[in-house]
């Protein structure tokens, strides 16, 4: 044994490096208080791409005490080290690795339920949802009136991005169906970027299957009253080249409904 590590175990300096230092501002790793906002990030494989949305995050989290939960399902590629790497530096990045067990919908929970916070957002790793939207979506459920606002491409202002006549059609098909499981007039049932209250959480939790890859789907099937909801309009954006795949194959092959 020569103490190297394989290409899969090594960090990258230059990702740490990348990541802006912490601020003195209300989501900076060096505030005290509890976090308000935690952003649930399922991955497997997405090394290229952590640190890109951890810099996209801090940028338009400034104002807000956020923190982000990365749930790995043990990469091979060093998403974790990488990770933890990151967090040394910056306590608002955690990663919490699942070794032996897969699945998008359960990654998303166990994210969740680490979190204290008030808020929890879910978001892919891959960089196709707008994370600018983020604290839109927060401040519509401090208004009190929603439990949790949906990230939509199917309504004024949303947008599926570049996909080709097959995906769309698939990703359409699979909406009219989802439709007929939870009737509660959502556009876009079949989206992976949302934000929910605590409360509305934890009321489903109990009930949640965790099997598949939407989430969204499962919490409202399993609510014990009907969640109050908003959707958002964005942009769904291409994927990242290479291993920006891999979350979506690993997690099931109907990445294109998501």
């Amino acid at each position: 044994m020569n103490g190297s590590r394989s290409p899969g175990e090594k960090v990258r300096a230059h990702e740490v490096a990348r990541a802006k230092p912490c601020r003195e501002i209300a989501g900076s790793p060096e505030t005290v208080c509890g976090y308000d906002l935690s952003i649930i990030v399922p991955t497997f494989n997405e090394v290229d791409n952590v640190s890109e949305l951890v810099s996209r995050l801090d940028a338009c989290l400034q104002h807000i005490c956020w923190e982000v939960i990365f749930v790995d399902d043990d990469s091979l590629d060093g998403t974790a080290n990488l990770l933890r790497e990151l967090g040394k530096s910056d306590r608002r990045i955690r990663c919490l690795r699942r070794i032996g067990r897969r699945g998008l919908s359960s990654a998303c929970i166990e994210g969740m339920l680490s979190s204290s916070a008030s808020y929890l957002a879910v978001i892919d790793g891959d960089l196709q949802h707008d994370e600018t939207l983020l604290p839109q979506m927060m401040k519509v459920l401090q208004s009190g009136d929603v439990d949790i606002v949906v990230g939509s491409r199917y309504i004024a202002g949303g947008e599926t991005g570049n996909w080709c006549t097959k995906r769309l059609a698939l990703s359409r098909f699979a909406t009219r169906l989802s439709k007929r499981i939870v009737r509660a007039g959502l556009r876009d049932p079949m989206s992976g970027f949302f934000m929910i209250r605590r409360e509305a959480f934890d009321d489903s939790a109990r009930k949640l299957s965790g099997v598949g890859f939407k989430i969204l789907l499962d919490l409202f099937a399993s609510s014990p009253i009907p969640l109050r909801f908003k959707e958002l309009p964005y942009r769904f954006q291409s994927r990242r080249p290479a291993k920006a795949n891999s979350t979506a194959m690993r997690h099931g092959t109907f990445s294109c409904f998501s």
